[in-house]
């Protein structure tokens, strides 16, 4: 009976033995995002360990001096915390915090536009999100999102230049990627190579504040010439003044006053 006890006593003081008294994990803190996944962390120790502690929404498997961290989709609506406590002999642990968002944080695309020629064709975009993402394409374009990247997809077009804006959502981030597709006309202008003046309205005149502390409003008009849409006044009151109204419109940055499509 003797020799039984003291071969059970030797093998719990050789596994206890063996325990590990030193254990580092690579990374002590890990992240997921709202839609979850796997990640692992190196864990180096100078004897066996375990996972001696672990929340329930988290699923951990150690191998080979890793331990795998995997969790599923965060459906509580709140941020998730918790941590996995590995453990070799007594008294000897080592701690990974781990967290999982509750909802979307970013979306980052690699560029903020998206040109075709009138011919139309596919582009595509990578876009960074740790999101369900949502895509609303405007009229004349489509657009999908699947696997990290934004596909845009124009047809051929036989009309008037086309812009609009690809809205991409998530929970309360979202993003926007401009669109254009070049055609036969200038959509911005109408194909007339002009647009209405910012600065005046199209009115061609601008109002001006004349203080009459210091300037009789009888001699120095406060409805003077737009000069961004080519009107002119040299400044004096004699009739001999040169006084040119603007037209109201200046030429169409889109097309550069061609009225082409571009």
């Amino acid at each position: 009976m003797k020799k039984i006890v003291f071969f059970i006593v030797t093998t719990l003081l050789l596994v206890s033995c063996g325990g590990a008294s030193s254990i580092e994990v690579s990374e002590n803190q890990v992240s997921f995002s709202i839609e979850g996944g796997e990640k692992s962390v190196n864990v180096t120790a100078d004897g066996t360990w375990s996972v001696s502690d672990s929340p329930d929404w988290i699923n951990t498997d150690a191998q080979n001096g890793v331990i795998i961290i995997r969790t599923a989709r965060n459906e509580s609506g709140a941020v998730r915390e918790g941590n996995i406590v590995l453990k070799g002999k007594s008294g000897v642990e080592a701690t990974i915090k781990v967290k999982q968002f509750s909802k979307c944080t970013h979306i980052t695309a690699a560029s903020s536009k998206v040109e075709f020629e009138k011919e139309g064709g596919t582009e595509t975009i990578a876009i960074d999100t740790d999101g369900s993402l949502q895509v609303e394409a405007p009229e004349g374009f489509s657009a999908s999102y699947e696997n990290g990247n934004l596909t845009v997809t124009a047809q051929a077009n036989e009309g008037g230049a086309k812009r609009g804006e690809i809205k991409l959502t998530c929970d309360d981030q979202s993003a926007t990627i401009y669109a254009s597709q070049k055609g036969n006309v200038c959509q911005r202008c109408g194909g007339t190579g002009k647009i209405t003046c910012p600065k005046c309205k199209g009115k061609g005149l601008v109002h001006v504040y004349v203080n009459p502390e210091f300037v009789d409003p009888s001699i120095v008009p406060d409805q003077q010439p737009c000069e961004k849409c080519g009107g002119y006044w040299d400044g004096t009151t004699e009739y001999t003044a040169e006084w040119r109204q603007g037209s109201g419109h200046i030429k169409c940055p889109d097309c550069g006053g061609t009225g082409t499509g571009h």
